[in-house]
C-alpha cells in the first residue's frame, strides 16, 4: 500500500491536473455558498450590518452618532456592505451575494498564496480545505463581517509574503491591515505584527513606509469620527486605567438584560465545536508548531520568517477570541457559541502556515517526548469533538437496544441502553448523550491511532508524522459528516426573494414618515427595504442593546434602550410590527379601540416557526 502510495505521489502528472482541481474545488464551494445564500435564515447581526450600512450611506445616520444605531464595531464593517447596497441596490441579495464574491476571492488570495510557497498541488489542496468547511462556507455566504476580513487578511499575505515583494504591495497589504483593523477592532493585533514582519523580512526602508501608510490611514479615520470612534475601544481597555472613557461606557446602573449563565460544559462544547468545524485548519496549525523545524532545517529564511509571522498571529488571535467568547463574557453581548464564527475571521492565516511549515522546511525524525505528546493531543481532540457532538451521537447511540436482565438474569426483549443507564446508575440524559459522544470519539482517536501504528510498523517511517497524516486525512475526509448537523440547510424556500417581497408589502402599507416599533424577530432585515419610514435605531440589536434602570437619556445617548424608553415610544410610535409569535405579549396593548392591523403578509422572513409579522397602525 505504501509503494502505491509513493508510486502515485511521484508519478508526473499534467501540469494543468491541480489547476483543474483546484477549479473543481472552487465550483464545489461555489454552489454550496449559493445553495445557503437562498435558504439561510438571516440573523441579527446580518440585519445589522446591512440596515446600519445603508442608512450611514444614504446619510440618515452617521457612525457613531449620539442616539442613533449602535456602532458596536469598527466603521467599515457597516460602510463596506452599505456601500455595495448604495451601488447594487439594498437588501439581503446584494449583502449575500457580495458575501460569495469575497469567499470565492479568498479562495483566489489563499491559493496564490499557497501556489507560491508550496507549489500547485499545495494549493490545490488549500482550495479543497474550504470546499470541505461547510460551516466556513455558511458563514462567509451571508453578509456579516468575517467573510471581509478573511478576504482582506488572504490579499495581505499574497501582498507582503516572500522575498523582493515590490513597494507598492507592501503599501497596499499594509492599507488592507489597516481596513481589517478598521472594520473589526478585534483584529488589532495583524497591523501590529505585519509592520514587524515587514521590518523583519523587507527592511527598514519598506519598514517605514508600512509604518507611515498604516499609521496615517488608522489616524485618519480615528480623527474623522473622533471623539465618539472611542466607543469601540472602551470596553476592550481597563476601566481603572482610563477613566476618561467613562463617558463611552454603559453606566453602572444600567443592567444588560441580555446576561445569560453559561456553565462549564456548555462551554467547552462551544470550544471543541468550534475546532470541529475548522478542524484541518486548528489541527493543522497545532501540529505545525508541534514539528517546528530547527533554524537550519528551514529551506529558506524568508520561510521561517513569514511562518514566524503568521503562527504568531493566528494563534495570538485564536486566544483572544477563545478567551472572548468562551472564557469571558467581555460584553453584554458577547455570545460564547459564536466562537466558530469568530475563528473564520482568520482561517486563511492557518491555511497558509500549514503549507509554508511542511513545505519550506526538511522534516526530521520526532523523539519519544514529542511522540507520546502528539498521541496525547490526538486523543484529546478526539474525545473533546465526540463531545461536541453529544447532540447527534448521544441521541442516535443511546437508543441502541440492550437485553433486558434482572438479577444477573437474561429477560425476554429488550431495552434502550439509556433506560440501562439511567435506572441502573442514576445519570441524567445530558450526562449519558455526553458520555457517551466522548467515548465514541476517544473510540475515533484509538483507530486513528491503530491505523497508524500498522502502517509505521510496515514500512517504519516516523510514527508521530503518520498519527499526524491520520489524523488529519480522518478528519478532512469525515467532516461533511460530523458537521453535517450544523451545516444543514435551514429553509427549503427562497428566502431572498421572501424577504424582497415582504420587504415591497411594508413600503406599500406604511405611510411614509411613519415612526415604527419593531418587535418582528431579531432581524431587522425587512426594515431595509421600507427606506420612507422612521425607527427606533436602539431597537435594531433587539434586546441585546436593552438593559434594566439607567438614566433614560444616557442610555439612548449610548444607542441602548431600558424600559423608560421602550414606554415612551409605544406612546409615540405610529406602526407596531409584531413577529407572530410574540403577538401573544401584546394582545392587551394593541386592543381594537387604539389600533388597527394591516392585512397580514402571507409571506414570512423565515421558514422558522412564528416567524411571520403581524402589522399594526395607531388610530387616529
Amino acid at each position: 500500500m505504501m509503494k502505491k502510495f509513493e508510486d502515485l505521489k511521484n508519478r508526473e502528472w499534467p501540469s494543468w491536473a491541480p489547476i483543474v482541481v483546484a477549479a473543481l474545488g472552487a465550483l464545489l464551494y461555489l454552489i454550496q455558498a449559493v445553495i445557503y445564500a437562498y435558504t439561510t435564515v438571516p440573523g441579527l447581526d446580518e440585519g445589522s450590518y446591512l440596515l446600519k450600512g445603508i442608512l450611514y450611506l444614504r446619510g440618515v445616520y452617521e457612525p457613531f452618532e449620539p442616539y442613533g444605531p449602535l456602532t458596536n464595531k469598527a466603521p467599515f464593517a457597516f460602510l463596506i456592505p452599505g456601500f455595495v447596497q448604495y451601488l447594487f441596490g439594498a437588501g439581503l441579495r446584494t449583502g449575500r451575494f457580495f458575501a460569495i464574491f469575497l469567499g470565492l476571492l479568498t479562495l483566489l488570495g489563499v491559493w496564490i498564496t499557497a501556489r507560491r510557497w508550496g507549489g500547485k498541488w499545495s494549493a490545490a489542496g488549500a482550495v479543497w480545505v474550504f470546499a470541505l468547511s461547510s460551516m466556513v462556507i455558511k458563514t462567509y455566504s451571508v453578509a456579516v463581517s468575517e467573510v471581509i476580513i478573511a478576504c482582506l487578511l488572504a490579499w495581505m499575505c499574497v501582498c507582503v509574503l516572500g522575498d523582493d515583494r515590490p513597494l507598492w504591495q507592501i503599501i497596499l497589504g499594509t492599507l488592507l491591515a489597516t481596513l481589517a483593523v478598521l472594520t473589526r477592532q478585534n483584529m488589532a493585533p495583524v497591523l501590529a505584527l505585519l509592520i514587524l514582519y515587514i521590518f523583519w523580512q523587507h527592511g527598514k526602508q519598506k519598514g517605514i513606509w508600512a509604518f507611515v501608510v498604516g499609521a496615517v490611514f488608522f489616524l485618519a479615520v480615528h480623527i474623522y469620527y473622533w471623539p465618539n470612534i472611542l466607543a469601540i475601544w472602551a470596553p476592550w481597555l481597563p476601566e481603572n486605567l482610563t477613566p476618561f472613557l467613562d463617558p463611552f461606557r454603559m453606566p453602572k446602573d444600567a443592567i444588560p438584560f441580555w446576561d445569560p449563565s453559561i456553565s462549564f460544559w456548555n462551554r467547552m462544547n462551544a470550544f471543541f465545536q468550534g475546532i470541529r468545524y475548522h478542524f484541518v485548519i486548528i489541527v493543522g496549525s497545532i501540529f505545525a508548531l508541534t514539528f517546528w523545524p530547527r533554524r537550519r532545517d528551514w529551506k529558506s529564511a524568508s520561510g521561517m520568517r513569514a511562518a514566524v509571522f503568521l503562527a504568531l498571529l493566528y494563534f495570538i488571535l485564536f486566544s483572544m477570541h477563545a478567551w472572548a467568547a468562551v472564557a469571558s463574557q467581555y460584553e453584554s453581548y458577547s455570545c460564547v457559541y459564536c466562537f466558530s464564527n469568530y475563528l473564520s475571521f482568520f482561517d486563511p492565516l492557518g491555511i497558509i502556515l500549514l503549507v509554508i511549515v511542511f513545505a519550506g522546511s526538511e522534516r526530521r525524525a520526532s523523539s519519544r517526548v514529542m511522540q507520546a505528546f502528539v498521541i496525547l493531543l490526538v486523543l484529546i481532540l478526539s474525545t473533546g469533538i465526540g463531545f461536541s457532538l453529544f447532540e447527534s451521537i448521544g441521541r442516535w447511540v443511546y437508543e441502541i437496544p440492550v437485553p433486558r436482565m434482572r438479577d444477573g438474569q437474561f429477560l425476554p426483549g429488550t431495552t434502550g441502553l439509556v433506560d440501562v443507564l439511567t435506572n441502573r446508575f442514576g445519570l441524567t440524559l445530558t450526562v449519558i448523550k455526553r458520555g457517551i459522544s466522548a467515548g465514541m470519539g476517544l473510540l475515533v482517536g484509538l483507530a486513528a491511532l491503530l491505523a497508524a501504528f500498522l502502517v509505521w510498523r510496515r514500512a517504519k517511517p516516523d510514527f508521530a508524522h503518520v498519527l499526524i497524516n491520520s489524523f488529519l486525512v480522518l478528519g478532512f475526509v469525515l467532516a461533511p459528516i460530523v458537521n453535517a448537523r450544523g451545516s444543514r440547510i435551514e429553509c427549503e424556500q427562497d428566502l431572498l426573494t421572501a424577504n424582497e417581497q415582504l420587504g415591497a408589502y411594508l413600503a406599500n402599507i406604511i405611510p411614509s414618515n411613519s415612526l415604527v416599533y419593531w418587535d418582528g424577530g431579531l432581524s431587522f432585515t425587512p426594515m431595509i427595504y421600507v427606506p420612507q419610514v422612521r425607527i427606533f435605531p436602539p431597537q435594531i440589536n433587539s434586546g441585546y442593546t436593552f438593559c434594566d434602570g439607567g438614566d433614560a437619556d444616557t442610555v439612548y445617548r449610548l444607542s441602548h434602550w431600558n424600559s423608560e424608553l421602550n414606554e415612551q415610544w409605544k406612546d409615540s410610535a405610529d406602526i407596531f410590527i409584531i413577529e407572530v409569535k410574540r403577538y401573544s405579549t401584546w394582545k392587551d396593548f394593541l386592543n381594537p379601540q387604539e389600533f388597527e392591523e394591516y392585512q397580514k403578509p402571507s409571506i414570512a422572513p423565515s421558514c422558522l416557526d412564528g416567524a411571520g409579522i403581524r402589522i399594526f397602525h395607531r388610530l387616529p
